[in-house]
């Protein structure tokens, strides 16, 4: 008797979202996750002045290389079991419905924290371009991340397509910048030369290679959601494998590019010198020196308008995966309704909303000092995601050996995931010894911080054990991995 065909197998009761999105869309709207304008004007500064130094394009390139490994198993894992649950799907799939919740529950927390973050982020951004550039009063930043919590609220509760298109004009204006300056500094020469130092051994190993490779890594936060938005694609088949290779090689080229002709901007040595006394300048003091005053003005609008996209993918992100974990039964079930005419996790979208915005009061009324804030809770997602990566990396690598008879070559995924998942779990041992310099925190509050993460995967694990003895439909359902919904 022959099998059913997979296309037909979806269970019609399941809550499905929709939408038209092609690989375009769904690669602009994954890589502004990314906000290369927040990387190229905060981050790489601070990769350079902390990790490898001159060698910091290659800690990128390396990055990109663990990632598109990682990626080779999540695009197999995409065909084999086509459920729109991301990480929470698949570790659930591979390793077990109990690692899997607490998987669910930390892919949650990490893009709610990535949320917090780029609001306070924007609304710094925004502050400064009031009182910067059109010298008004200084407004505390947190009246603007509101406004900005405000437009995020109405285009996440819309159809995901109308969102896709705003990412997509934010995230191109970004691109034009960065192109602008890479090509300035190209023309020019830099200050003494196009140098290849960034990629002669002795400094590919200088400094700390193992805060450098975390940075690198965490460049590419968010490249899985092309599998999250899999109801919300056309031809997903096709779709998600492409958007997901393409977002993982254009910011590999994109950042180690942009890195080497930072570096060269100032000269391989001067660099170090310009980092170390103000990283978060260096970069726009680049910017303005190369590709003039408007660029350099521009720049600081596209710091605000990058922070804006950023947590707009991010509340879409965070917004699916509380979606699907409502859709098994372990959030309420209100949080999986689908909105009839935006076809669209509006529930869910208006939660999250509330949720970020009794994040952001918090932070208000912690007093959390503003130049803080986005680098403490980057760093918490930084760490959390790589510990997401190392438990997908082997979940993946269970599944498909477990079910190596399935149709489909399975050699290569397997190899990939495993060398991965060795390479990861290095990289966790190191990132656990060097977390107080990733977030800033030190002491107590490091240790705070990282009982906190591993708490929370800890209460999934527990959830799903209870769920199992008292609850075991529920528990059923946990990752539904007998779900495979229709390819339309």
């Amino acid at each position: 008797m022959s099998s059913p065909d997979l296309s037909t197998r979806a269970t019609q009761s399941e809550p499905r979202l929709g939408g038209r999105m092609g690989v375009i869309s769904l690669v602009f709207t994954v890589m502004a996750f990314s906000a290369p304008a927040v990387a190229f004007l905060g981050f790489i500064p601070v990769a350079v002045a902390l990790g490898n130094g001159v060698g910091t394009p290659v800690a990128f390139l390396t990055g990109g290389i663990v990632v598109a490994l990682v990626a080779v198993g999540l695009t197999t894992m995409a065909r084999r079991l086509p459920n729109p649950g991301g990480f929470y799907a698949f570790i659930s799939a591979g390793l077990g419905k109990i690692v899997g919740l607490g998987a669910g529950f930390a892919a949650i927390i990490i893009y709610y924290v990535a949320c917090i973050s780029t609001y306070a982020l924007g609304g710094i951004a925004a502050r400064s371009i009031i009182t910067g550039i059109f010298h008004g009063p200084s407004i505390p930043w947190w009246v603007f991340a509101v406004a900005l919590w405000a437009i995020v609220a109405v285009l996440g509760y819309l159809k995901i397509d109308f969102s896709a298109r705003v990412l997509t004009v934010f995230l191109g204006l970004e691109l034009l910048l960065m192109i602008a300056y890479d090509v300035s500094v190209l023309v020019r020469g830099g200050a003494d030369g196009l140098s290849l130092d960034s990629f002669h051994p002795s400094n590919i190993l200088s400094g700390s290679v193992a805060i450098a490779f975390m940075f690198g890594v965490g460049l590419y936060g968010g490249f899985e959601a092309t599998v999250i938005f899999r109801d919300e694609v056309r031809n997903p088949t096709r779709t998600i494998p492409r958007a997901t290779y393409t977002v993982v090689a254009l910011l590999a080229l994109m950042y180690a590019t942009t890195a080497w002709l930072f570096i060269n901007s100032y000269g391989p040595v001067a660099v170090m010198t310009a980092v170390t006394a103000d990283p978060t300048a260096a970069a726009a003091s680049s910017i303005q020196q190369y590709t003039g005053q408007f660029a350099y003005t521009a720049s600081t609008v596209l710091l605000l308008t990058s922070a804006f996209a950023s947590t707009l993918a991010a509340h879409s992100i965070a917004t699916r995966y509380a979606f699907n974990l409502s859709a098994d039964k372990i959030l309420h079930h209100s949080l999986s309704r689908v909105h009839n005419t935006h076809l669209s996790p509006h529930r869910a979208s208006l939660a999250m909303s509330g949720a970020t915005l009794v994040g952001l009061v918090l932070v208000v009324l912690a007093q959390v000092p503003d130049s803080i804030v986005y680098g403490r809770l980057s760093g918490i997602y930084t760490y959390t995601m790589l510990l997401l990566l190392a438990l997908v990396a082997l979940a993946i690598l269970v599944y498909l050996v477990r079910n190596r008879n399935a149709p489909g070559a399975i050699a290569k995924p397997v190899v990939a995931c495993g060398v991965v998942f060795v390479i990861l779990c290095v990289a966790l041992y190191l990132a656990t010894a060097n977390f107080e310099v990733i977030t800033g925190a030190t002491g107590i509050l490091s240790v705070i911080l990282l009982l906190l993460i591993y708490g929370i995967v800890a209460t999934g694990m527990v959830m799903a054990s209870i769920y199992r003895r008292k609850r075991p439909e529920v528990y059923a359902r946990i990752g539904r991995d007998d779900l495979v919904p229709s390819e339309g």
